[in-house]
């Protein structure tokens, strides 16, 4: 159960790392070409910005299940971990801003919020 979560960090971060300097020196090569899907939306810097992504998906949608007991207080909990993720990286987004279009951060941060204000009731 937790294999395909953490397998697919992984294997983003096998995809990413070696592409890192064709990318910076903006030189692609075939694999950061083949990989593009992982990275063509953000800013050259924050290639790697789809393993938060994906890191945020996994906690929100796995992770915070796998807390305490199937009980009321654990559930408070996990709402509770799920809004601040949300409100933490709605910040983030905002404040780094690792999208090439302003437009995209602004939805990206503009729909953490959202989430999190649905977490929050």
């Amino acid at each position: 159960a937790i294999l395909w979560p953490l397998g697919s960090l992984v294997l983003f971060a096998a995809l990413l790392v070696p592409v890192r300097r064709p990318l910076l020196q903006q030189r692609p090569n075939s694999l950061s070409r083949a990989t593009s899907f992982l990275h063509r939306e953000y800013k050259l810097q924050w290639y790697w910005w789809e393993e938060v992504e994906l890191a945020r998906k996994i906690m929100l949608t796995g992770f915070f299940a796998l807390i305490g007991p199937r009980d009321e207080a654990s559930s408070f909990v996990r709402l509770i971990f799920a809004t601040v993720l949300s409100m933490v990286y709605a910040v983030l987004v905002a404040l780094v801003q690792p999208f090439k279009r302003f437009e995209d951060a602004m939805l990206a941060s503009a729909a953490a919020m959202v989430v999190a204000l649905v977490f929050a009731g």
